[in-house]
């Protein structure tokens, strides 16, 4: 009997395949609905294109030509397809597709066909998201001395939102370390005790998902001067601004990168101590308040409100 031994390697002669018969490996490409993405092929040093042909695929069904670019000239086999008037096709390696909807979610594939006789292949996952709703923006105004400013400040988005919520100092925003701060569970408020030396810097929340971030910022400075009032909702002067994270081609992964705070920092005990007996004297001294307009109960007509 002959035995032949199994190996889990190939022969040597098999090992590899050509790169041109080398599955390729499809870049990732996150767009906003409504609006535009670009797909650009990246073509060695030096190659001239004959030809290329852009396919569409969504789920299980057959990949449909969408495009052809041959001799400088575009062609559509079918006008009418699901993509009508929105396609464009610049130059041979760039196709964009305007007005995004949900359905152009799938995979988009370019057949390259170079000088003298070489073919080249490319793929893009192109996944559409909803804009980013804009933060609602506010904060609370816990306590104010000489020494410390205690605030909360709030970052929220429509609950039924899929987004990432992440907070940063300074502009452009830089991660929160070494100042005193909680984070809720979910992200959406932070909770500060500030030392005078930074009441004039600038703190930004951001929501974001994988195609669309926008932000609000804090100015606390004219906040923190409030001393002597505390446990009421200030707009803490926030200023709401939009922007796309990056191009439609960015790796998500870089955008991933950027997150500020997202997850919970103690404060240091000096600052916490502080934070939490200036509550508790906010709280007695209003609960002395309410008690004291309680026992007041005619009001004159003409008396003026207090507001």
């Amino acid at each position: 009997m002959l035995l032949v031994p199994l190996s889990a390697d190939p022969p040597a002669s098999h090992a590899q395949a050509p790169p041109h018969l080398m599955q390729p490996t499809a870049r990732q490409v996150n767009g906003v609905l409504g609006s535009s993405a670009w797909l650009s092929v990246s073509l060695p040093p030096g190659a001239q294109v004959k030809a290329t042909e852009w396919s569409f695929t969504a789920g299980p069904s057959s990949a449909i030509v969408v495009a052809e670019f041959n001799a400088g000239k575009l062609e559509r086999p079918d006008p009418g397809d699901r993509f009508r008037q929105r396609l464009e096709v610049p130059n041979a390696t760039v196709l964009g597709i305007r007005a995004l909807q949900r359905d152009d979610s799938g995979k988009y594939s370019a057949r390259v066909k170079l000088h003298p006789a070489v073919v080249e292949d490319y793929d893009f996952h192109l996944a559409v998201y909803e804009p980013v709703p804009a933060p609602r923006a506010h904060c609370q105004l816990l306590g104010s001395t000489p020494e410390w400013c205690n605030v909360t400040l709030h970052c929220q988005a429509p609950s039924q939102a899929s987004v990432n919520v992440t907070w940063g100092m300074g502009s452009p925003p830089r991660p929160l370390r070494f100042e005193p701060h909680q984070l809720s569970a979910d992200g959406r408020s932070l909770r500060l005790a500030l030392p005078p030396s930074v009441w004039n810097a600038t703190y930004t929340c951001s929501i974001s998902n994988p195609a669309d971030r926008k932000s609000a910022s804090f100015d606390l400075h004219a906040t923190c001067l409030r001393e002597g009032e505390g446990l009421r909702a200030w707009p803490c002067m926030a200023a709401p601004g939009t922007g796309i994270v990056g191009l439609l081609l960015e790796d998500p992964g870089q955008s991933a990168g950027r997150a500020m705070v997202t997850a919970s920092s103690p404060l240091q005990p000096q600052a916490l101590r502080h934070l939490d007996g200036t509550v508790d004297r906010r709280l007695q001294k209003e609960a002395l308040i309410t008690t004291v307009y309680d026992q007041i109960r005619p009001t004159p007509a003409n008396a003026a409100e207090v507001t």
